[in-house]
């Protein structure tokens, strides 16, 4: 779908077009789950975090004022709503109430950022998702045991930069950062997790895999 088009359905779903939010729904909500398990890992409240931020994007669509990209904006949502619940978990926990079933927090997750996502949805996107896109040749599993032992800024970082394909500026208003300090920060985690990978691969594969990171582009 040409960018064109995509923007003429983000103008028509500000207008109030059901349609046009059925269609960036589908979109998008893939990558919403797998940005909101950066936060709240697999506990299965993930799903209804996203579904909450496409509720809110439905019934206040003139709230999205084009400043920044319909991603941008949605992702801000999820972050919000993502350490919001996380705050009040805490809460629950230090005043000894029960968890309401939630699953336990676990950094990126342990199973593939399908999971479950692609069970009993209708609205969920059939293609590729981006970590096929943007780690092609590797295992998205293998990836997340690296990602998961970086810091969770540097993490989340990579996660929306090399995984999402959001630019330096715009995962620095998501995460609500300053443009030169996530640079910093990119840089530093890229640095962090080709150690890692150098680390736990052997002779070409090492090679190859650390090559592969040194070409991203602060």
């Amino acid at each position: 779908m040409g960018k064109e088009r995509e923007d003429e359905e983000i103008k028509q779903f500000v207008r109030g077009s059901r349609a046009a939010f059925e269609a960036l729904v589908l979109r998008y909500r893939r990558a919403a789950v797998g940005f909101a398990r950066q936060y709240v890992g697999d506990d299965p409240i993930v799903e209804d975090l996203v579904q909450d931020c496409f509720a809110h994007l439905y019934v206040y669509p003139d709230r999205y004022d084009f400043r920044s990209s319909f991603k941008t904006y949605l992702y801000t949502l999820i972050r919000y709503k993502c350490v919001d619940h996380l705050r009040k978990r805490e809460r629950r926990k230090e005043s000894g109430l029960p968890e309401a079933g939630f699953g336990a927090e676990s950094g990126t997750g342990g199973g593939s950022p399908r999971g479950s996502a692609g069970k009993g949805c209708e609205l969920c996107d059939p293609t590729p998702g981006p970590e096929e896109r943007a780690l092609a040749r590797e295992s998205w599993q293998a990836w997340q045991g690296r990602l998961a032992e970086l810091r969770e800024g540097d993490r989340r970082a990579i996660y929306l930069v090399d995984v999402e394909g959001l630019t330096p500026q715009e995962a620095a208003a998501v995460l609500g950062k300053s443009g030169a300090g996530f640079r910093v920060a990119l840089h530093r985690a890229r640095r962090r997790l080709r150690e890692i990978v150098e680390k736990g691969e052997d002779g070409h594969e090492r090679r190859e895999a650390g090559e592969r990171i040194c070409e991203w582009r602060v």
